[in-house]
């Protein structure tokens, strides 16, 4: 039987589905292409999927799906960054290798306090098992580190490191738009079996927290794409909400007479 969350899912995917999708899927598909033939290809990349399906823990809607999109359009801004300052082609997928490394383990302690130092903490010692050199390895660390919101990054010396750590905050980011809305609120909300009649109460307040998302993507494509990804997300969270005072105008009432 279809539990009350993947009916909100289907509905709110189809009131997103009547919105057009964010303009970085079309005008950066070449990068995006490239990233997806990378972390495809790549055995070390195939080596850290198979590692995080294993070491996630309950992770609040941010499991494997969440990592392995955040891997190719970190992948993929990080190529993009990369031509613009003309590295050769070999150290531009290389720097998407380590995009995608930090986007498949940037979420390991999900759910902890201090997530993001925790995860980086995990990383380092899963890090261990891979060829990647020291500096990269500190690379994908500290970008881990670094992916937490409203918290002040620490800076990188390389500009390949404060790339990586970029392009990881600006596509984690992105999920703050259309996916929050579709996927990740619920499976956070099947895990703690709250009442959607409460969550209803704290949309508005939850819409404000997602719109400051939208000064601070901290790439060049990332400032240029990610605040249509939080626009459009705020725009379909509307929607949903409509819809949910709908839904469950029943339970709302009972709880005023209540």
């Amino acid at each position: 039987m279809e539990d009350i969350y993947s009916e909100m899912i289907a509905a709110c995917r189809q009131i997103a589905s009547s919105f057009p999708p964010p303009r970085f899927y079309a005008c950066c598909r070449p990068w995006i292409t490239l990233s997806r033939g990378l972390f495809c290809e790549d055995p070390q990349i195939g080596q850290c999927r198979a590692v995080v399906q294993r070491e996630l823990r309950n992770n609040y809607g941010h499991g494997l799906e969440h990592g392995e999109k955040v891997a190719v359009e970190a992948g993929a801004l990080i190529c993009m960054e990369a031509e613009k300052l003309s590295f050769p082609e070999p150290e531009k997928k290389r720097a998407g290798v380590l995009a995608q490394m930090a986007g498949l383990l940037h979420d390991l302690r999900r759910g902890e306090k201090d997530h993001a130092h925790l995860g980086a903490a995990a990383a380092e010692k899963i890090l261990r098992e891979f060829s990647f050199s020291a500096e990269e390895g500190r690379m994908i660390v500290q970008a881990i580190a670094n992916h937490e919101a409203f918290v002040e990054p620490q800076k990188l010396e390389s500009v390949l490191g404060q790339m990586v750590s970029d392009v990881l905050y600006d596509a984690d980011k992105f999920r703050w738009g259309p996916d929050n809305f579709t996927l990740t609120l619920w499976e956070m909300l099947r895990y703690s079996q709250a009442p959607i009649v409460r969550l209803i109460h704290r949309f508005p307040k939850g819409m404000k927290g997602i719109a400051r998302i939208q000064s601070t993507f901290r790439s060049e494509a990332g400032k240029t794409y990610g605040p249509e990804f939080i626009d459009l997300g705020l725009q379909i969270g509307e929607k949903i909400l409509e819809f949910l005072r709908e839904r469950f105008a029943a339970e709302l009432a009972q709880e005023k007479k209540d």
